[in-house]
């Protein structure tokens, strides 16, 4: 079964902020950001209980070369996309 993704407003401001945080460093690199972002939440719609949880309610997922982990929920026939953190800040408890 595919789940599908629903991106909370927190998350979305995360991605805008991270996105133009790479791009003002290099024309190109926040759309790159995006497509791996993009990437793990199809990566999560497929199978979302692979992933690792951070608790009894929230799960993650490392994004490849951007330092980004992407925190979600799932319920059924959602996964709940909950935070877009850069790796180095607090997580989610």
């Amino acid at each position: 079964m595919t789940f599908t993704a629903a991106i909370q407003e927190e998350a979305i401001i995360e991605m805008q902020e991270a996105f133009e945080w790479y791009e003002n460093k290099r024309n190109g690199l926040g759309y790159e950001l995006l497509a791996i972002i993009e990437n793990c939440f199809v990566k999560i719609c497929n199978n979302p209980t692979h992933y690792s949880h951070i608790n009894e309610t929230y799960r993650r997922i490392k994004t490849d070369i951007f330092p980004y982990l992407i925190i979600y929920e799932i319920e059924e026939p959602f996964v709940f996309i909950v935070a877009i953190r850069h790796a180095k800040q607090r997580p989610i408890k």
